[in-house]
């Protein structure tokens, strides 16, 4: 529920502009953008579960094959480990038994962490489909929505509910735009670069470029150790290509988001890094969108508190929205 409502204020815009620009009712335009979405989000979730799915039987497949062994080959003298890791793919290629007699503990951890993971993944997959389901109920009728949000504002802060619920739109679609918009078109396009490199298990390090983009934090410390393996393991020119596309992404972000977000972030970088955090560890993969927007707000009425001005931070959040 929460997750539409925040998907409904985030497309207001996009609805205000197809009623105006089109002469498009309010259901013909909720319909539309609600099937956009469907299309933009079940796509890149079906392609990304498939690329899992076939990345871990070629994994399995190839630990029995002589590929894995010239991988091993290929990790003699690394810097800083040495042989470390070269030791260790030989001990396994040998005996693979003994890995799971010496350090089962830490393989049963690691195994049920991972599975959690991807539990967690897969529910949220569904919570977000429902919520792009229910945003669309909302903006359908999104006067009478408008409505009953306005009045619960004003029921709640009283004389003050009018620029609360100001407040609290502007900061939705500010973080929508220009944090979570602008890392899924990233991740999109590091994912894109990714699969036609040949990147093995490419659809994790989508999901982690996701994640890295979201706090914030960016694809760079992803991307860096990829384009040394890449180079290390295979054709310099797709390690090169994929470099110089990674580069583009990376400059792309920083001219998108002071596009979108004008003066930069509607909040400091901590406030999104916690509601990301305490957002996933609390409510998932839909959590992590629900905490960036729902501490976003939270601060932003903090502000208001702290200010006892309301009408002063309103004013401000109108002014970075139209910059």
């Amino acid at each position: 529920l929460l997750g539409g409502i925040i998907l409904a204020v985030a497309a207001m815009p996009i609805l205000s502009f197809l009623r105006q620009r089109f002469n498009m009712s309010d259901k013909w335009g909720a319909i539309l953008i609600t099937g956009l979405a469907l299309i933009i989000f079940i796509v890149p979730a079906y392609l990304l579960i498939h690329s899992l799915g076939i990345e871990f039987s070629i994994f399995v497949s190839e630990m029995n094959s002589t590929k894995f062994g010239a991988f091993i080959e290929n990790l003699k003298n690394l810097p800083i480990i040495n042989n470390a890791l070269y030791d260790f793919g030989k001990k396994i290629s040998a005996d693979s038994s003994f890995i799971f007699k010496e350090h089962a503990t830490q393989i049963e951890s690691v195994g049920m962490t991972i599975l959690a993971f991807i539990g967690s993944l897969g529910i949220g997959l569904v919570h977000f489909f429902a919520s792009v389901i229910i945003g669309g109920l909302f903006l359908a009728h999104s006067k009478i929505s408008s409505d009953l949000a306005h009045k619960i504002f004003v029921r709640v802060a009283d004389k003050n509910g009018e620029e609360f619920s100001h407040i609290a739109e502007r900061t939705i679609q500010n973080v929508t735009k220009g944090i979570i918009g602008v890392a899924f078109i990233e991740s999109v396009l590091a994912a894109f670069g990714f699969f036609m490199a040949g990147v093995p298990l490419a659809g994790v390090w989508t999901i982690i470029c996701l994640l890295l983009s979201i706090v914030q934090i960016g694809i760079v410390p992803l991307s860096i150790p990829i384009v040394i393996y890449m180079f290390y393991t295979g054709s310099s020119v797709i390690a090169l290509l994929l470099g110089i596309w990674l580069i583009l992404i990376y400059l792309l972000e920083h001219l998108m988001k002071p596009i979108l977000l004008g003066k930069g972030a509607p909040v400091p970088m901590p406030i999104i890094f916690i509601g990301v955090l305490g957002g996933f560890i609390a409510g998932g993969f839909i959590g992590m969108f629900l905490g960036a927007v729902l501490f976003s707000i939270a601060y932003k009425l903090f502000l208001v508190w702290l200010e006892n001005d309301v009408q002063k931070v309103a004013d401000q959040e109108d002014v970075e929205h139209k910059e």
